[in-house]
């Protein structure tokens, strides 16, 4: 199988997230071929989703000494900071973006991972190691400290709408305050202190594009939700990937009722998970949270539309439109063929604001 038609095939193993079997089909390749290091490379950026670091590292550094390109350096780099290995990691980010060129989009990537890297260093007081006598090396007693930071295994899932990727991580009882969110056009990273006293940590190179300006997280007792608008609008088949835009045909190419369906939630971890029991636990936690005044309020509409028919929602969503916010709708067949006039409250008076 040519490397071209291997790439298609794991990419919609990917897509069905199917990664144990993307790495059976890639192995069977390697064998073939043991001196290819774009098969590695693919093997490596596999691994990365099954959360195998080890073997990520191991596959990308391979790759890298094959005369893999920049890609090699990027994976390599993303399974040495996954592993806690931050100095390691910025060196390599720092060479593949050397050999990314003039390539904007790349370079954007290289420098946030790099900036993150650059945090981690700073956080474990590992400066001073960055640049020694004949190269950029650790002494064992750095290295060691550079482990120690703990990689939480808190899981986190995803799913979309037409406008917006929804990303949800199980981290319970934080404050807002204190939970730190950053986006950048192709990049998201969150973080959250733990009661351990350790710190949880996911940074993401997205599928896609969107719009950090309109994108936003909110903290609830049971998970943390981070909303990112979509800059096209059109399906993502992934959560990660090289932040390239949706082509219109491989977004199209699922129907609507894919669409509709997507919640499934796809997940790097190879144990399987009953996710619809999760989610109901989750929605059971956040019902149970006692609420009140406009919260309280705002919670029962969302459940509502939540649970409500198609038709409830078309008329919750063309009431609350046309008639400015002030009023809510739940029948259709009163909104229907009419235009739902603003209504402001006893004693108030609707008005219209223009910048």
């Amino acid at each position: 199988m040519s490397v071209s038609s291997l790439q298609g095939e794991v990419s919609r193993l990917h897509d069905e997230g199917q990664y144990l079997q993307a790495v059976e089909l890639i192995t069977a390749e390697i064998k073939t071929s043991p001196e290819n290091p774009e098969l590695f490379l693919l093997r490596a950026q596999t691994l990365l989703k099954l959360e195998k670091f080890k073997e990520a590292k191991s596959d990308a550094a391979k790759a890298v000494e094959l005369g893999g390109g920049w890609e090699a350096h990027m994976v390599h780099g993303k399974a040495l900071f996954n592993l806690g290995q931050y100095v390691e990691s910025l060196d390599t980010f720092t060479k593949g973006k050397a050999k990314a060129g003039s390539r904007i989009g790349q370079l954007d990537q290289f420098g946030q991972w790099t900036t993150w890297c650059e945090e981690r260093i700073k956080k474990l007081g590992l400066t001073d190691t960055l640049q020694k006598p004949g190269g950029n090396s650790m002494d064992q007693g750095a290295q060691n400290a550079a482990n120690a930071m703990p990689v939480p295994k808190i899981k986190h899932d995803w799913y979309q709408t037409e406008t917006h990727v929804v990303l949800t991580i199980l981290v319970k009882n934080q404050k807002k305050e204190d939970v730190k969110v950053e986006f950048t056009d192709t990049t998201v990273s969150v973080r959250a202190p733990l009661p351990s006293g350790s710190e949880y940590s996911l940074e993401l190179d997205l599928c896609h594009p969107i719009n950090p300006d309109q994108s936003d997280f909110k903290v609830v007792p049971s998970k943390i939700e981070v909303k990112m608008k979509k800059v096209d609008g059109l399906r993502w088949s992934s959560l990660e990937g090289d932040g390239t835009a949706p082509s219109i045909k491989a977004a199209m190419s699922g129907d609507s009722s894919r669409m509709e369906n997507t919640p499934s939630y796809p997940t790097s971890a190879t144990k399987k998970h009953d996710w619809n029991k999760l989610e109901a636990e989750v929605k059971k936690e956040e019902e149970e949270e006692k609420l009140e005044g406009d919260a309280a309020l705002n919670q029962l509409f969302q459940k509502i539309y939540g649970e409500g028919s198609e038709e409830t929602r078309r008329a919750m969503n063309k009431s609350f439109m046309e008639s400015g916010g002030t009023v809510l709708s739940t029948n259709w067949q009163e909104v229907a063929g009419k235009k739902v006039e603003v209504k402001p409250p006893d004693g108030m008076e609707y008005k219209k604001w223009s910048n």
